[in-house]
């Protein structure tokens, strides 16, 4: 009895924490907006208890800010913020997608092809939330394909920031298609073994998500 209510509370939380999220992707909440738990409960019908413990939850993800006498607010990043992050992302995907053609291509080709393939499915579905996640598996299978472990220690330490910007960056008016497009074009260059071509994709995808990224912070 016990374990069945916690059950529910759980996929109470779980589904408190898809609609604050999907409020924050897709700008109903503008960056520097304060959510207010009390109207925010009131609107989904639900306690302040799994409203509070979904905003947690996106603070440690990145989406919100938390200020002292202001509660949770949607995360505002500086131009310089997102450049910073995007250049390093942009040098560590380019160092791997050129280790994964060199080094780990017949073992890992494969397992690439079907996350794509996946990838197909997801954007004839439209639905952006799973599209963001197998976008996100897409370059970690490249990152992991380039064997090098310290650069996959380093691409995990900055995961839950790459999550924010790609979820941030997908759900901009426009790019759910072009980032579909972006990565079949990698996967072309990949495939074909073709390493400058794979880094030049890789290179103009992430300018891309930066220019979106730039517009959503204005």
């Amino acid at each position: 009895m016990v374990i069945a209510l916690a059950i529910e509370r759980r996929s109470l939380k779980d589904e408190v924490l898809d609609k604050v999220k999907k409020f924050i992707i897709t700008g109903r909440y503008s960056p520097g907006q304060r959510i207010v738990i009390d109207s925010l409960a009131r609107e989904l019908g639900v306690s302040v208890t799994p409203v509070r413990e979904a905003l947690h939850y996106l603070a440690a993800q990145g989406l919100l800010n938390i200020e002292p006498h202001r509660g949770f607010l949607v995360r505002r990043w500086s131009e310089k913020e997102i450049e910073d992050l995007l250049s390093l992302r942009c040098y560590l995907e380019k160092l791997a997608v050129r280790l994964f053609i060199e080094r780990g291509y017949e073992e890992n080709i494969g397992i690439l092809r079907e996350k794509v393939d996946e990838m197909k499915i997801v954007f004839e579905s439209g639905d952006v939330e799973r599209m963001e996640k197998c976008n996100a598996e897409f370059h970690a299978i490249i990152v992991k394909g380039s064997g090098n472990e310290e650069l996959c220690r380093v691409v995990d330490s900055l995961s839950e920031k790459l999550h924010y910007v790609r979820i941030y960056s997908i759900s901009f008016p426009g790019r759910f298609e072009e980032s579909f497009k972006e990565h079949m074009k990698i996967y072309e260059a990949i495939e074909r073994k073709d390493v400058a071509l794979a880094e030049e994709r890789v290179e103009e995808h992430i300018s891309n998500v930066q220019k979106a990224l730039l517009n959503r912070a204005k």
